[in-house]
């Protein structure tokens, strides 16, 4: 399994989400500012955290892109870790048909420019990166009713994040010995999570949430009516946190699926 960051701009954020989606069906971990950054982080420290984490930064080439001013400072990162480790770490994937930065020229690149290209350039990409186990296919009835259960999971995590928004606290700034640990276990019981646990998976209260424990959670909630960790993300004003992992983890089966 892989790492990548997607740097991209607000412009291009749809072809970025599908893009993200299909990485993490195909079994590797994305980070996408839309769920890593939350409000009150420091735009450029979580953007350097992120940078920082991954093995390689997918740069979506556009119009908009080029003249971003967040994308130029991205790259300007990955590109001096390129220098640094002496390894390749910048991506370029070409989604309009724009010439390439300067410091992109001479790269090989992904051509996302028109819709009949995209699977054979996905393709293409996918061979850069380790293996990786793939999401499993689901069956349709099973599906349907994931759907329905990501749906209400997401709509209870939305409700609960307008009411704490107020008082949110700074996201996590890094994993502890311990949420690492709950990580690789929760990994070897579930692999297919990991692409979702190796971004999503934070602590709150000192207790880790692991995408598998979070859905036991859940299903434990709605046959008794309720969960002490329901509490938990309460005090702790981590429902933000619960909506960004179950909404790239309904994006990741339905990528899956659609495969």
């Amino acid at each position: 399994m892989s790492s990548i960051f997607l740097s991209h701009s607000h412009a291009d954020k749809p072809l970025a989400r599908r893009l993200a989606a299909d990485l993490r069906a195909a079994g590797h971990s994305v980070w996408i500012d839309e769920a890593e950054i939350e409000i009150g982080d420091s735009l450029i420290g979580k953007i350097r955290e992120g940078l920082d984490q991954v093995e390689y930064v997918a740069a979506l080439i556009s119009s908009a892109s080029v003249n971003s001013e967040w994308v130029n400072k991205e790259l300007e990162i990955a590109s001096n870790r390129e220098i640094d480790e002496k390894r390749v770490v910048v991506l370029p994937l070409l989604i309009e048909k724009v010439d390439l930065p300067g410091f992109l020229k001479g790269k090989f690149y992904g051509d996302f420019t028109e819709e009949h290209k995209y699977e054979d350039s996905l393709q293409l990409l996918l061979r850069k990166f380790k293996p990786a186990k793939p999401v499993p296919q689901v069956e349709p009835e099973e599906l349907e009713s994931l759907r329905e259960q990501l749906k209400s999971a997401i709509a209870q995590a939305e409700a609960h994040k307008a009411e704490a928004e107020a008082h949110r606290k700074i996201a996590l700034q890094g994993k502890s010995k311990k949420l690492v640990e709950a990580i690789e276990k929760a990994n070897q019981n579930f692999p297919s999570h990991a692409p979702i646990n190796a971004t999503y998976a934070f602590e709150t209260c000192d207790t880790p949430v692991t995408l598998d424990y979070l859905l036991w959670a859940i299903a434990k909630a709605e046959r008794r009516g309720g969960h002490p960790l329901e509490m938990l993300l309460t005090i702790d004003n981590k429902w933000g946190e619960v909506e960004a992992m179950l909404t790239a983890y309904s994006e990741m089966i339905e990528s899956a699926n659609r495969g």
